[in-house]
Order: structure tokens, then C-alpha cells, then sequence
């Protein structure tokens, strides 16, 4: 059964980056993220579950695409704060709909309550991967508030 789960994760990633439409899965990640909430780019690593080193040349798309800015910290000559920009909003927007849509369609068929479940599953999923990834970056009860 596990293995099932693993490979039909693996595929699920796969066709939902394609719906993508200019965009990559670890770019929809980082730019959820900045958009939830301005971040330090140390804090978005762990968050999006991409290494520190590839976090740079995702950040780096996302900034010359206009999606994101990068600004100084106050008192931290190292320290860069990242937001959100108006396009970048507007890009998260369109990538969440493009997401939705082929989910929907993925679903077409199935029954309309299993439809729910699955739903109601992926939620939890996900409320247990982002718990999982603040538990991993050391922020126990760091917004441990699901997410609906």
C-alpha cells in the first residue's frame, strides 16, 4: 500500500507541474510561501522543502520574472527579506487555478462522495507536510494552526 501512495504521489507531481503554465512546483512552493507570508530566504528553504542551494536559483527566476523582490534586513548586512510582488500574486492566482482545474479533471469521474474524501485527504496530507516541515526546521508549534 505504501508503495502505491509513493507512486501515485510521484505522478499526481508530475501532471500537476505540467498544468502549470509557466511555472514550476518549486517555484508555486517558495511563492505560496512568500506570498503567505514576507520571509528570509534561510526560513524558506526548510518551508519548501528545497535544499538551501537550489533555493538560490529559484529565487533567482522568481526575482527576474518580477515575482518576487528581495530587500535589505534592517541591522543585518547578510540578511535579505523577500515579498511578494503585485505579478507574483497574480502568477500564484493563475498557477492555483490551473492546479484546481486538473485536479477537477483528474476527478471527473469518481464518485461524488469518494470526490470529497479524496479531497479531505490531500487537506490533511497537507497539513501533516507542512507540520512535518516545521518540525524538520526546528519550529515545533510554529504555526501549527491547519491550514483551510
Amino acid at each position: 500500500m505504501p508503495d502505491d501512495a509513493a507512486r501515485t504521489l510521484a505522478i499526481a507531481s508530475r501532471v500537476l507541474e505540467r498544468s502549470l503554465p509557466d511555472m514550476t512546483l518549486p517555484q508555486l512552493r517558495v511563492l505560496s510561501l512568500v506570498v503567505r507570508a514576507p520571509a528570509r530566504a534561510s526560513q524558506l528553504a526548510s518551508e519548501s522543502a528545497i535544499s538551501r542551494p537550489s533555493l538560490t536559483g529559484v529565487l533567482d527566476g522568481l526575482v527576474d520574472r518580477g515575482w518576487v523582490e528581495r530587500t535589505e534586513v534592517a541591522g543585518d548586512r547578510r540578511g535579505t527579506a523577500l515579498e511578494a510582488t503585485a505579478a507574483g500574486r497574480r502568477a500564484l492566482q493563475e498557477a492555483r487555478a490551473a492546479v484546481v482545474a486538473t485536479l477537477e479533471d483528474i476527478l471527473a469521474p469518481v464518485a461524488p462522495a469518494q470526490r470529497e474524501a479524496v479531497i479531505a485527504g490531500l487537506v490533511a496530507l497537507g497539513d501533516a507536510l507542512d507540520a512535518h516541515l516545521r518540525r524538520r526546521a526546528g519550529r515545533v508549534g510554529a504555526g501549527t494552526e491547519p491550514r483551510r
